[in-house]
């Protein structure tokens, strides 16, 4: 029955597959790739995008000062910024901020002295809905792998007037498959290591199934969000003309069973471009033995 049902398998997707040819060499096709990744270089650039980051630095219990000067221990970017613009304290229960003397702050839209900062307080994986604002610096608290840190954000970094761009593969009709999207019934979770060898758990939505060629892929796909799947995956190109660390695919949940995975939207993760951003590694499940010549090339360095 096994040997059966694999073969049935792997002739439905064997006829999946031809379906590309019907919709992916149009021209709507095209230009809507290029539009789309057009608009994912202007949200790198933009001044929120993951270019504008521009440092990372974990919290410990009690007070920690933040400016400019070289000994504060969440030290900013911007020389425009005071040598210590105020202090962030946190316990066990709260993280609090205060200004120090004659330094105007902005939590989210409005001006303020001494506020809190929420984060949600079960979660491992979170990221605080406040943004403490002075100058063209920002603060977001976040957590990962169960560990409080700063997040800042200068929408003035020179990482972003140094971009040089993103490199694609030229489009390729073959690599936008047709496949099986299966859900899982029950919760199910995949331990997740980031770049920095930390790890948390990832709930699964459930796996695609697909097929390349005449060699049949599975990848496990991660609960992004309601309307969309993300996955993390490696290819044979990965280290070589793609980015080491892996690449992200994120495509719309399937409304049955039928799926498309355009690996021409395959996407570099923040930590190619910036050094300061804490990005999920592929797991052994999602590490596909074949070259995906479609999507991002390794970012070149300014």
């Amino acid at each position: 029955m096994f040997m059966f049902q694999t073969a049935i398998t792997g002739m439905i997707l064997t006829a999946m597959a031809t379906m590309v040819g019907n919709f992916a060499d149009d021209a709507d096709w095209h230009e809507e790739t290029i539009a789309w990744r057009a608009a994912r270089e202007q949200k790198l650039k933009a001044p929120d995008g993951w270019l504008s980051v521009s440092g990372l630095f974990y919290l410990k219990t009690g007070d920690q000062t933040f400016g400019s000067a070289a000994d504060c221990q969440i030290q900013l970017t911007s020389p425009s910024l005071p040598n210590i613009a105020g202090t962030l304290t946190v316990t066990e229960r709260s993280i609090s901020f205060r200004a120090a003397d004659g330094v105007a702050l902005r939590l989210n839209d409005r001006d303020v002295n001494a506020g809190f900062l929420r984060i949600d307080p079960v979660l491992p994986e979170a990221d605080s809905p406040d943004r403490l604002t002075i100058g063209t610096t920002s603060l977001q608290l976040i957590r990962r792998s169960g560990r409080l840190a700063i997040r800042s954000r200068d929408s003035a970094n020179p990482l972003i007037s140094a971009f040089p761009g993103e490199r694609w593969y030229p489009l390729d009709a073959k690599y936008r498959i047709v496949g099986t999207f299966t859900p899982y019934t029950k919760p199910k979770t995949l331990v997740i290591q980031n770049i920095q060898g930390e790890s948390h758990e990832e709930t699964l939505a459930g796996f695609a199934e697909f097929r390349i060629g005449d060699q049949d892929f599975r990848l496990e796909a991660i609960a992004d969000s309601p309307e969309t799947l993300f996955f993390i995956f490696k290819d044979h190109t990965s280290g070589q003309e793609t980015y080491g660390a892996g690449r992200f695919l994120t495509v719309p949940r399937p409304v049955n069973s039928t799926i498309v995975l355009d690996f021409n939207r395959a996407y570099n993760p923040p930590c190619a471009f910036n050094p300061f951003t804490l990005c999920p590694v592929p797991p052994a499940e999602n590490h596909l033995a074949i070259a995906i010549t479609a999507g991002a090339l390794k970012p070149v360095k300014p």
